[in-house]
């Protein structure tokens, strides 16, 4: 049923009305003069009704929802979907039903925005099991009432292609960060509009989402108040140094054939050519956040992340301006390496010795303990080979990570342990495989859940709720080292609060953790990168 509000600013928008909430899709956020231009925030404030009734186009991407229902291994409806090279800059604004109405400006509702993953290539706000209309239908059911935003962001070539050629030619690095923090600019300015409070703002992000939410604590402009990250820092995916961002691009243009022309008939001719022809891009092609001297000045390690102390290399100030932190993992997030890694999975455990072999040589014995403490053999059958292999990522790149950030975080940091088992058909069917964790938040696999699962999604969503109102009922970070866990269920686990580090009931190992006594986490981290790059 259509919705009408009245806004201050924008005007008329239509919306619609979806048990107990209210949803505006589409919304435009920013706009774009070409495909690699900087987003600019769009003041929509003209003549005419809004129509915001149905889902924005996405951005120039591969359509690749069924990929991502293939993680979580079980698919929702799909809505009728259309790519857009200059219009897939919008966001969905989700605001329940208070008292029977709309929030007023006056009632300044704390603000949720979610921020996809999908490894910077793909994703789109569109995509169902990110529907945010039950967590805030949730939120006001709980007395706790929050607005949801959604945004979508530039991906893949128009996201993150970057050069000195395209620098000389007026393109900055970097857009699909850049356009994330133009969402939150414009959710500053036009957001009390829906009822909500532009200085009570969490960004939240999954995965390469996640990612970008730490990334933006790079600014020196304050962009949110609260951060919650889930199974993904800037430690898990490192930005580009310059020379592999030039090789990038070097390797863009000799595939499309482009190595003759000059550099300004480079960049016009990477401006005409057909949207569809810019997803044949191989995924060997690195095309992610890059160190470029401005949004991003510097890349950190684990001693940096891991510290309250300030310092130069440090150089991340939303660590003063963003308040508070709640950083999680899922107990098997390397199930995402089974795509990631492709033909690498075939023989994986010789190719997986051999690669760390060659990574820690200067540091004797250290290769060796790591194929121990992992069980991980050149003989092994791919199949054993490749949980044990994942299982080294899931520590090193997404529990070792998130306990960093935690521990070095000089605000109120709160940890949590995604643990509930999936329980659809699949090859990952039993593990809390990485993406899960968003079937389980927004509640829209609920009918899908077995009771005792249906809680653990509860809580877990009732705890982000409280989050973002400022407020988590267990020990932060530095007063405990200790979680909150969500499942198993089978072992009545339903948001249970375990104190220290892998301890019993945590769902975690100290495998990691031992090996960096000796070996160091910055060189098991540089393993498993060398490892899927082929460094």
């Amino acid at each position: 049923m259509a919705s009408p509000l009245n806004h201050p600013t924008l005007g008329q928008i239509q919306g619609n009305l979806k048990d107990g909430v209210v949803q505006f899709l589409g919304v435009k956020y920013a706009s774009i003069k070409d495909r690699f231009a900087p987003s600019e925030v769009f003041d929509s404030s003209g003549p005419g009704i809004i129509d915001a009734t149905k889902p924005g186009p996405y951005v120039i991407s591969p359509p690749a929802w069924d990929m991502e229902f293939g993680f979580i291994q079980k698919s929702l409806p799909m809505p009728e979907m259309t790519m857009s090279e200059l219009n897939g800059l919008n966001l969905n604004v989700t605001v329940p039903l208070v008292k029977g109405g709309v929030p007023t400006p006056e009632q300044k509702l704390p603000v949720f925005m979610f921020v996809h993953g999908g490894g910077f290539a793909l994703g789109s706000n569109a995509w169902p099991q990110y529907d945010q209309a039950r967590i805030v239908k949730l939120s006001a059911e709980m007395g706790k009432p929050i607005i949801g935003v959604g945004i979508n962001y530039r991906v893949g070539l128009p996201g993150f292609l970057s050069s000195e050629e395209m620098r000389k030619e007026g393109y900055v690095a970097n857009n699909g960060l850049r356009d994330q923090a133009n969402a939150l600019r414009w959710i500053k300015k036009f957001i009390a509009g829906f009822g909500g409070d532009p200085d009570s703002v969490t960004f939240s992000g999954e995965s390469a989402g996640s990612v970008s939410g730490n990334l933006l604590l790079h600014s020196t402009e304050p962009l949110f108040k609260r951060y919650m990250s889930m199974s993904g820092t800037s430690l898990t995916m490192k930005p580009l140094p310059p020379p592999v961002s030039e090789f990038a691009y070097s390797s863009v243009i000799d595939m499309f054939g482009l190595k003759g022309l000059s550099g300004s008939e480079r960049i016009k001719a990477l401006l005409e050519l057909p949207a569809e022809k810019l997803l044949s891009v191989p995924p060997n092609i690195p095309l992610i956040p890059v160190i470029d001297g401005d949004l991003i000045r510097n890349t950190l390690d684990f001693a940096h992340v891991s510290s309250k102390e300030d310092s130069s290399e440090l150089d991340m100030p939303g660590r003063k301006w963003c308040k508070d932190l709640l950083i999680g993992d899922c107990q098997f997030d390397g199930s995402i390496g089974s795509f990631m890694l492709g033909p690498k999975t075939v023989n994986i455990g010789k190719g997986f010795c051999d690669s760390i072999d060659k990574t820690l040589a200067e540091y004797p014995g250290a290769a060796e303990k790591v194929r121990h403490a992992y069980q991980i053999t050149p003989d092994l059958p791919d199949e054993v080979a490749l949980k044990n292999v994942l299982q080294y990522s899931t520590d090193i790149g997404f529990y070792a990570t998130a306990l960093a950030l935690a521990k070095g975080w000089p605000g109120k940091a709160h940890l949590y342990h995604f643990n509930e088992p999936n329980p659809w058909d699949g090859q990952w069917k039993g593990e809390a495989g990485h993406v899960l964790d968003i079937a389980f938040l927004f509640q829209n696999y609920n009918e899908y859940l077995a009771p005792e699962q249906k809680a653990v999604a509860m809580k877990f969503a009732e705890d982000v709720i409280k989050f973002v109102n400022g407020a988590c009922d267990w020990k932060p970070y530095g007063e405990g080292e200790g979680a909150r866990t969500y499942g198993p269920s089978k072992d009545g686990i339903c948001g249970d609060y375990v104190e220290g580090v892998a301890k019993p009931g945590s769902g975690r190992k100290n495998t990691i953790f031992e090996l960096a006594g000796e070996i160091g986490l910055e060189h098991l981290s540089a393993a498993w990168r060398n490892f899927m790059t082929g460094n």
